[in-house]
């Protein structure tokens, strides 16, 4: 290998954490160098992956002295333990959302403006090829004018998920926890969010939190879309199983978003094309075409370009400005769903 293997430690030893540990051992550029977890317990995973564990992630980084760190904590952990690896001058990819906090949010980019210490967000969707043609396709105009999209976020969480006792809290629910990638998505594909207005139930369960939501959004350009979210039902219509990003999901050959304009409209994750031959009317029939596309596992092309990131050979891809609307637009939505109300995203205050 013509370049040295960059040196990285992971942050949360969680389920994703674990995901994220198992990435950079398969990654051959990257070498885990010891992982860190408040919870003691978490040893053994170092153990198994033959590094050194800290419950102290200061500790680890003084000691360590990582060329990059992965931070997987629970939301509330992410920027405090990503000041601590920036204050060391240690390029940092933080998992999504960066913050539960959006003041918080806006205070650490205006911190990290000057470091020269780069951090990327771990929206690893933007990494799809799938996602990515369509972002080619929908800027190249071939669909027209954006009109309407729908996307849904519909599955089924197993009754044992919620013997965890804050999954049944409010702020628990499916729009904070979940939706964070489709959100992103939406702007990412369409554009930026003007307002959005929905409503919310926890009929389902039952619970504090809600387990259902819908959810409408007008966008800068004019273009609307609707958000259908649920995490207590059962269907095909999510990204997890449609889009064959994470083996742990039975995959299912359906899509979950759908994006329409004056001359074309298209599904993801598939990626079927419809259009007309011609001038558009209803009067003809729709022709559909699916281009070719490369697949790539997203998560590991985000851990490359991460990677590529620390060498300072590319700049980061999400940053925590661009982040901070994507959570600036799902506190907007979270507000609109309890209230029943329309928020506008300019007079939106954190609160």
């Amino acid at each position: 290998m013509s370049e040295k293997q960059v040196r990285l430690a992971v942050i949360g030893a969680g389920a994703m954490g674990r995901n994220h540990i198992r990435f950079v051992q398969e990654e051959p550029n990257s070498q885990l160098v010891a992982i860190a977890d408040a919870y003691e317990g978490a040893k053994y995973i170092a153990d198994k992956n033959d590094v050194p564990f800290y419950q102290d992630p200061n500790a680890m980084m003084d000691e360590i002295k990582p060329d990059g760190v992965i931070i997987v904590t629970p939301n509330k952990l992410h920027l405090p333990i990503a000041r601590e690896s920036v204050k060391r001058g240690i390029p940092t990819l933080i998992e999504k959302p960066i913050s539960d906090d959006l003041s918080d949010a806006e205070k650490f980019v205006k911190e990290i403006k000057d470091s020269n210490v780069p951090v990327l967000v771990g929206q690893h969707r933007r990494y799809n090829p799938y996602v990515n043609k369509a972002k080619q396709i929908i800027d190249s105009g071939e669909l027209g004018k954006l009109t309407v999209a729908s996307f849904h976020y519909m599955i089924y969480k197993n009754d044992s998920y919620f013997d965890v006792d804050w999954r049944r809290k409010k702020g628990a629910g499916p729009i904070l926890v979940n939706l964070v990638h489709d959100v992103d998505l939406l702007r990412y594909l369409i554009g930026e969010v003007d307002s959005v207005q929905g409503m919310q139930s926890s009929s389902a369960r039952g619970f504090e939190t809600e387990d259902s939501a819908v959810v409408d959004v007008r966008f800068n350009s004019g273009a609307l879309a609707s958000m259908t979210i649920s995490d207590a039902t059962v269907s095909p219509w999510n990204w997890e199983i449609t889009a064959r990003e994470d083996p742990q999901y039975r995959p299912f050959d359906a899509d979950s978003y759908f994006i329409g304009g004056t001359k074309g409209a298209l599904s993801l994750p598939r990626l079927q094309i419809f259009s007309y031959d011609g001038e558009p009317s209803w009067h003809k029939p729709l022709k559909m075409d699916i281009p070719a596309v490369d697949p790539k596992m997203p998560h590991k092309m985000q851990l490359k370009h991460f990677i590529k990131v620390i060498r300072g050979e590319e700049k980061p891809i999400v940053t925590p400005a661009d982040n901070i609307k994507t959570l600036k637009t799902l506190m907007a939505i979270k507000k609109a769903a309890e209230t029943g109300k329309m928020i506008s995203l300019k007079e939106l205050v954190n609160s």
